[in-house]
């Protein structure tokens, strides 16, 4: 098979969503979580996560969504950021949301995944939609998610270009990478 047919093939619809929601189930089975699929992704739920907690069962609602994480290109990014990736969402998405909710956010390198996966509670997630690069049109939310240099912390950015990392112009979100223990 030609390197273009592949790459044609690799960047159907749903592809990466597919790999995102196999990496997800492995991070979480990993984690102790049992993860079910649900078969028509209805109610913003790729996942159903149970887990023993003593005497308890606890049952998690689980949305992936996957993202590729790019070296940064421009020179401001370059001396703040080595690796970003953004993707789009509609304002309030997960306005409706439950506390059970959680959205999984892979991101992969493009030489391979590397443990970058992202958990956050629905609600918290909508709040940093929010706080997003707002599209000319006011229909979507750009969501860039860039690893510092500096201090080894991820950041969601507020604008689309700065020169220092400060809660202006970025939101720490440092504390979702890797939350399994599904932290509120």
């Amino acid at each position: 098979m030609e390197k273009n047919e592949n790459k044609e093939k690799l960047s159907k619809a749903g592809h990466y969503e597919i790999h995102g929601e196999t990496i997800a189930k492995f991070e979480f089975f990993d984690n102790g979580y049992n993860p079910y699929s649900r078969y028509l992704d209805i109610d913003k739920v790729d996942l159903i996560l149970r887990k023993r907690e003593g005497s308890k069962i606890r049952y998690v609602e689980v949305q992936v969504k996957y993202g590729r994480l790019y070296e940064c290109g421009g020179k401001w990014e370059k001396e703040l950021f080595d690796h970003t990736s953004w993707r789009f969402f509609k304002p309030d998405e997960f306005v409706d949301s439950h506390d059970n909710l959680f959205v999984a956010y892979v991101l992969s390198h493009p030489d391979g995944y590397k443990g970058d996966i992202f958990i956050f509670p629905a609600k918290a997630f909508n709040q940093l939609i929010n706080k997003g690069i707002a599209c000319k049109n006011g229909e979507k939310m750009e969501i860039c998610i860039a690893h510092a240099k500096k201090d080894d912390n991820w950041y969601m950015w507020r604008k689309m270009r700065f020169d220092k990392i400060d809660d202006s112009t970025t939101v720490n979100v440092t504390r979702y990478r890797r939350n399994f223990d599904l932290k509120i």
